[in-house]
């Protein structure tokens, strides 16, 4: 029967085969044309599980000090930048805290940086917050207390000499200009603003552009804005957004059953375990 039971660790040999994954990925970004690549570390995604003592509890190599979780991260920077070359950009998006009792905090995260530091990475990406059942979601709040992570970008900055940017929040064209022109950070990511308005940085280019328009919804459940995006960036893969129309519960629902479908897809190949 399929359990939720704690996966295994990755054993040395797995760990040794992710450097040329991530450089073939990136390889095959770079040959489509595309004008740089980000490796993405933050979130819970695998590089950020690494990164974080709440998931990482190694005794090896890979393991303890914040610079043995980065080492992989470390290992995997090395092998996109040589497969892609000097004069292509790489950019790395980390967690400024995972948001979790015992995961990675302001302080590791700091610390990381300054390790970033020494490498050839060309932009660093601020985030936070882990996708993690259960786990608090910043993006999930209703907080009109503005970017979330342009007070850590700041802190970041007085550490390392690679352009910083933040993502987060950003939903009008003066925050992100205010945060630029501040000197907190030299970029910021906009995400579901453009969600709402793929032609969002070229408005924007015009003093009097208009923002996105963001949804208000009657109830707010853990993962329920979230998920309603995704199906709206769904819309938008399907050239269908135009005919988006989906409250917060039916995206929620649409969200869970297509997650649903891809687990069966995976026991099929995988088989029970």
């Amino acid at each position: 029967m399929y359990s939720a039971s704690q996966c295994e660790g990755m054993s040395i040999e797995d760990i040794e085969v992710l450097p040329a994954m991530y450089a073939n990925a990136a390889m095959i970004a770079k040959d489509a044309g595309f004008g740089g690549v980000q490796i993405h570390a933050g979130h819970g995604f695998l590089l950020s599980q690494f990164l974080s003592p709440l998931f990482n509890r190694r005794t090896d190599g890979y393991g303890g000090s914040i610079e043995g979780r980065f080492r992989v991260v470390y290992e995997v920077i090395e092998a996109v930048r040589e497969a892609v070359g000097d004069a292509f950009p790489i950019g790395i998006k980390i967690n400024s805290t995972d948001q979790l009792e015992g995961g990675l905090t302001e302080e590791d995260a700091m610390e990381m940086i300054s390790i970033i530091d020494q490498t050839s990475i060309d932009l660093i990406d601020i985030s936070g917050g882990t996708y993690f059942p259960g786990a608090p979601a910043s993006s999930d709040s209703s907080s009109g207390s503005g970017p979330y992570f342009v007070s850590f970008a700041q802190r970041a900055k007085q550490i390392t000499t690679i352009p910083i940017m933040a993502t987060g929040s950003f939903k009008t064209r003066q925050q992100a200009v205010d945060a630029i022109a501040s000197g907190a950070v030299d970029m910021v990511s906009i995400g579901r603003g453009m969600a709402l308005n793929p032609n969002l940085a070229n408005d924007w280019l015009n003093i009097e552009g208009g923002d996105s328009k963001f949804p208000r919804f009657d109830t707010n459940p853990p993962g329920g804005v979230t998920a309603w995006y995704s199906m709206r960036l769904t819309a938008l893969a399907e050239d269908n957004e135009d005919a988006f129309d989906l409250d917060l519960e039916s995206a929620m629902s649409i969200y869970d059953a297509r997650d649903e479908a891809r687990c069966d897809e995976w026991r099929q190949v995988f088989g029970d375990v």
